[in-house]
């Protein structure tokens, strides 16, 4: 008996080793936004289903989060010859969402039941290759201009955690002050190798001082297949004060970073020093809590 516990301990620590050492072999949940405004069929978007085409492998999962305010489904078929019997939905009800299961290899073509407009394809693959980017946490740095005294470099960590290259990234950076009116808007475009991290820069110039909400984007979703577009977009605000008048002083710029996980929520980004810190916090919380504990038990 003593023999049959210690191989399942064994058992039990080897899956457990084999999982953290392949997370490529995890399955992926990749997610599909039924937008806002379905009732104009989702102008100016091009497809009610953002993203329309979502390519995954064999044992992974597909969620739709219904954002619009009208109820929807994600039904095989199309609305010309109608459901084919893989999945389907039912109605999802507005703020609610829906995952499916994909087991085999093939084309799923889906639409919605109670509106012929929306459609979507999923492609299932035994080997998908696909790049997994994501904004890396506390990388966020803002610098002075070294030929300007009111302009700014803003740079930000991307990593791609996938198992594909990614091309041609989209990268998209506008900033506003705190009544939300637009004060920059661009983009610059590059290339993210799988498992590496770059560098994303834009160049602000006649920066005004001020408190700005600075809101990246990478456009990848739709080209590459990336299974989280979440992770894609960040939210940091900054504190900029007046230009200094002593010239190649650095400006005193604070920053508080923050990271968007399901488009309405923002929690603030923790790094690993942190649980540390709060672990050994804890420590003498227990060991008095204990003390106590022993006093009562035995006076």
């Amino acid at each position: 008996m003593l023999r049959f516990h210690y191989l399942i301990c064994v058992a039990a620590v080897v899956t457990i080793f084999y999982a953290m050492s392949f997370p490529g072999a995890q399955a992926y949940d990749a997610q599909v936004i039924i937008v806002n405004g379905t009732a104009n069929h989702c102008k100016p978007n091009l497809s009610c289903y953002n993203p329309f085409q979502v390519n995954v492998s064999v044992g992974d999962t597909v969620t739709w989060i219904n954002h619009d305010n009208r109820t929807h489904t994600a039904t095989a078929g199309t609305s010309n010859y109608g459901p084919q019997g893989v999945f389907d939905s039912g109605i999802i009800q507005p703020g609610h969402s829906y995952t499916q299961f994909f087991g085999a290899v093939g084309k799923y073509p889906y639409y919605d039941k109670t509106d012929t407009w929306p459609s979507g394809l999923i492609t299932v693959s035994n080997s998908f290759s696909h790049a997994e980017l994501s904004w890396v946490p506390d990388s966020l740095r803002v610098e002075k201009q070294n030929y300007t005294s009111h302009g700014l470099v803003i740079t930000k960590q991307i990593q791609n955690t996938g198992n594909a290259d990614a091309h041609s990234i989209i990268f998209t950076l506008k900033i506003t002050n705190q009544s939300s009116s637009l004060f920059y808007n661009n983009f610059v475009k590059l290339d993210v190798p799988q498992n590496q991290s770059v560098p994303v820069s834009f160049v602000w110039s006649n920066v005004p001082s001020g408190q700005y909400q600075l809101f990246f984007d990478a456009n990848a979703a739709n080209t590459i297949g990336d299974m989280n577009a979440n992770d894609e977009r960040s939210l940091d605000l900054i504190s900029v004060p007046p230009s200094s008048q002593v010239p190649d002083q650095s400006l005193p710029i604070t920053n508080q970073n923050f990271t968007i996980h399901d488009n309405t929520v923002s929690v603030p980004e923790f790094g690993s020093t942190s649980f540390l810190i709060l672990i050994v916090s804890l420590v003498p919380v227990l060991v008095f809590a204990k003390s106590r504990l022993n006093s009562s038990l035995f006076s």
